[in-house]
């Protein structure tokens, strides 16, 4: 059932992109490492791959996205994860642009899926759980250089991650 509704809700996402989805790019997405702020007892160390696709929407420099992959995650397991979301450009600095962006997706988190579960009865389809970030861009020609913002909880303040993307 799930395998039928990813190609449906991909369709559906990219219908968004409106006329200026012909625009459309493809990329490699790096995770490089976090900062896990106001804790030192999880994991800053989170490679990971993704692949991507983003689409012009309108005239303005905005993009939608949809981006899937793996990655090490700050528990120490390896987490399939996929999101989507928009970003804009806000400025013009030197040879590239300053994007401001966000995403939503699911990542999968097996022991804070049990933490939560057992703690607040967070439910979890499977150890998948829902991810949001805030995502600041500096794109230069082919390479985009990103740091987003994830919430957190009970012990951390809040997570910065470094990736970047190479388009192709």
């Amino acid at each position: 059932m799930i395998r039928n509704a990813l190609p449906t809700g991909l369709a559906l996402f990219c219908a968004l992109a409106g006329p200026g989805r012909a625009e459309e790019d493809r990329y490699i997405g790096i995770f490089v490492g976090s900062q896990h702020i106001g804790s030192d007892e999880y994991n800053d160390f989170n490679p990971g791959l993704t692949y991507g696709r983003r689409w012009s929407y309108g005239t303005g420099g905005t993009e939608v996205h949809v981006e899937g992959g793996v990655f090490y995650n700050s528990y120490r397991e390896v987490s399939p994860i996929v999101v989507a979301g928009v970003s804009t450009r806000v400025a013009r600095i030197g040879p590239g642009d300053l994007r401001l962006g966000a995403s939503v997706g699911m990542a999968y988190y097996k022991e804070l899926s049990e933490v939560l579960e057992a703690k607040y009865d967070f439910p979890s389809v499977g150890g998948f759980l829902p991810v949001a970030a805030v995502t600041g861009a500096y794109r230069v020609r082919n390479v985009e250089y990103r740091l987003s913002v994830l919430p957190y909880g009970d012990d951390v303040d809040g997570v910065v991650n470094f990736s970047f993307a190479v388009s192709f």
